[in-house]
């Protein structure tokens, strides 16, 4: 397959790199900030205090695992920028636009082969992936 014309300008992808740091930095800042609204085992007066506490922690850290998720899919699209392939496309090797890439720094199909992806794994069950987990939903554990 001929490879297709990079349509990135070296300002845009400075732009994007920049953009993909700060996210980055974001999510690893984030964990410092949570730290603040823990409750103390000690000032846990009854069952529901714990049960609060316990559906908090829950919810924390599935949040906490879609952003790990996130952040390697950040380290890789920082790993296409040094390696120069960056703002290709996986499927069709055919150029992602930058206002594409700046609403999802970290996608790696073009709208047109994300677009095909997606009917073809609404359309086959098996096929569909976990969006926190990058699975096929029938490989999770149930």
């Amino acid at each position: 397959m001929k490879k297709i014309e990079k349509s990135l300008t070296v300002a845009q992808v400075v732009k994007l790199k920049d953009r993909l740091l700060s996210l980055k930095e974001d999510i690893l800042n984030k964990e410092k900030r949570f730290e603040l609204y823990y409750l103390d085992r000690n000032e846990l007066s009854d069952h529901v205090d714990e049960a609060s506490e316990n559906s908090q922690k829950s919810e924390e850290l599935r949040f906490r695992n879609r952003e790990i998720f996130y952040l390697k899919k950040i380290n890789k699209a920082l790993e296409k920028i040094e390696c120069g392939e960056y703002g290709d496309c996986y499927e069709c090797d055919g150029p992602i636009g930058f206002a594409r890439l700046w609403a999802r720094p970290v996608a790696d199909m073009c709208i047109a082969c994300k677009e095909e992806s997606e009917k073809d794994e609404n359309g086959n069950f098996f096929g569909r992936q976990s969006k926190s987990k990058g699975v096929a939903i029938h490989e999770m554990p149930l």
